[in-house]
């Protein structure tokens, strides 16, 4: 094996000096280093592949995979950092940016505070431009308690973001003394294409983007206080034509947060994606599984909640033991419940609600209406990659059947309310 191993590294270094710049090459050179043990080799040739290929997303993840293996933590955050960057810059979206996601907070679990946030700080010093960081060092300092430098990092992190996708803005309207409040929010569903819509929706021209999608204030953070929040948003001058929002698709269903909004910003536009309950409970199940730890099997789940809700005498009502044993797959899946909370303190013509089965099939239409519902002008997009995108296999027949007979009637309630037909048949 080890003379195999020899001949191959042989044949693959007379192969870049042939074609030095096929980076399939250098990766496949640096793995048989990687296997010999050769690490401080490896990584050498993978920073040759990078240097050749910047944008070589997959490189810089099994990079950071050893860099991890080594603890060399500041390295390795860079490395998954620059992984979710290429998707942010509008690559074709793949598995290996969730991972990637994962792996830095696989890091923050692993690190004492103090030493991930000294790691953050050194790569913005490196890389003063690179406005990923940002977030994250302004999300561990508000863990600190340290939240007037929280702020500033989400506001620098928004202006170097900004700067490169929205460089008028920036010159003519950067002002972060005037904090902008949202114009929209994205409320729900989780796993119902909410990723994908706030991705197409910061393409717009007249659209800027939070810092990050998904903030958590009403449901989490909301102790933070108002300030910590709008410093998430670009500061957008009240006379301008911007819009910007965020997507927290757990608001639907989490405790009064409709409350919490409504008390702050009762004029503001609300979105919903709703997607098939029971494709919804699966897809959240299958994240679950690979990233929370769920030991048990699609169907002790359904069963086991089933047990549970049946007890409620409003589905939508649970209590503390119920978080005990479930994860919600079903009960985020009781849309009815939920929206009649949000109906009975917003009017209905602040709502746009959408099935996410039609903006999967065409993407282009469901942003028109919701470009129509904020009141900018339609602007397609030249393609419409799938954020987040899941495959596993089906569920069975006979799970399907329990699952439609559970939401048979929470689904027609829902119909009837709102007037429209969903067809989750």
């Amino acid at each position: 094996m080890c003379d195999q191993i020899e001949r191959l590294i042989a044949h693959y270094q007379k192969a870049l000096l042939i074609k030095p710049d096929h980076t399939e090459v250098y990766s496949n050179l640096a793995e048989l280093y990687y296997k010999r043990g050769q690490l401080d080799e490896a990584i050498a040739v993978y920073r040759y592949a990078i240097e050749v290929k910047p944008d070589a997303y997959q490189i810089y993840y099994r990079l950071g995979e050893i860099l991890q293996e080594l603890q060399r933590w500041q390295e390795a955050i860079y490395c998954y950092l620059q992984v979710i960057s290429c998707y942010q810059e509008g690559f074709d979206v793949e598995q290996i940016f969730v991972d990637s996601y994962y792996k830095l907070i696989d890091i923050k679990n692993k690190c004492a505070l103090q030493e991930v946030i000294n790691s953050y700080r050194q790569i913005i010093w490196d890389k003063p431009d690179f406005y990923l960081p940002y977030s994250d060092l302004g999300d561990m300092l508000t863990q600190q308690g340290n939240l007037e430098e929280a702020i500033s990092c989400y506001q620098t992190g928004s202006y170097k973001h900004l700067l490169s996708s929205h460089p008028d803005f920036v010159k003519n309207h950067w002002n972060p003394q005037n904090p902008r409040k949202p114009n929209f929010m994205i409320v729900g569903i989780g796993k119902g294409g909410t990723s994908s819509l706030y991705y197409y929706l910061g393409k717009h021209p007249q659209i800027l983007p939070a810092i990050r999608k998904e903030i958590h204030f009403f449901s989490e953070n909301i102790e933070r206080g108002l300030n910590w929040y709008l410093s998430h948003f670009p500061p957008i001058p009240k006379e301008s034509n911007f819009l910007t929002g965020e997507a927290t698709p757990w608001y639907l269903g989490s405790y009064e947060v409709e409350k919490k909004i409504a008390s702050v910003f009762p004029n503001i536009k609300i979105i919903l994606l709703l997607r098939n309950p029971i494709l919804r409970a699966f897809s959240q199940y299958q994240m679950q599984l690979k990233f929370a730890g769920e030991q048990r099997s699609f169907a002790q789940v359904i069963n086991s909640e089933i047990d549970a809700i049946k007890n409620f005498s409003s589905p939508g009502e649970v209590d503390s033991d119920y978080w005990q044993t479930e994860k919600g797959y079903l009960l985020f899946g009781l849309y009815f419940y939920f929206i009649e909370k949000w109906m009975a303190v917003f009017p209905r013509e602040q709502f746009l609600i959408l099935r996410s089965e039609d903006f999967y099939a065409n993407p282009a239409a469901t942003l028109t209406q919701v470009f129509e519902f904020l009141g900018v002008p339609d602007y397609p997009l030249p393609e419409y990659p799938n954020y987040n995108p899941g495959s596993y296999n089906p569920i069975s027949d006979d799970l399907w059947q329990t699952l439609a007979e559970f939401f048979g009637p929470h689904n027609q309630k829902l119909e009837e309310y709102l007037g429209m037909n969903f067809n989750w048949e």
